[in-house]
């Protein structure tokens, strides 16, 4: 028989809480992680595998982790476009 726990007792209300000496402040949560999508070439993934397989984290948290890195230290990035009979920048 399957249990009603559709139904609100009185007795069964939460008690109110006025006590918030052990709350965690939002500030101290870390930031929440958008899901998105990035095309990477199959060498930059293997490589971040590599690493992934030598330290136990898993790649994706690598990339995050080095892109934080980058973002914090505002790190630029010197782009040299290729002329059209070189390799493209996609890889």
């Amino acid at each position: 028989m399957k249990e009603d726990y559709s139904r609100n007792d009185a007795n069964d209300e939460m008690p109110e809480i006025t006590d918030f000496s052990d709350a965690i402040y939002y500030r101290d949560f870390k930031e929440a992680k958008k899901q998105t999508t990035i095309r990477l070439k199959p060498s930059t993934i293997y490589y971040f595998q590599q690493m992934a397989s030598k330290t136990g984290i898993s790649y994706q948290t690598l990339i995050n982790m080095y892109l934080d890195d980058c973002a914090k230290k505002k790190r630029t990035i010197n782009i040299t476009w290729m002329a059209e009979s070189d390799e493209s920048p996609d890889g």
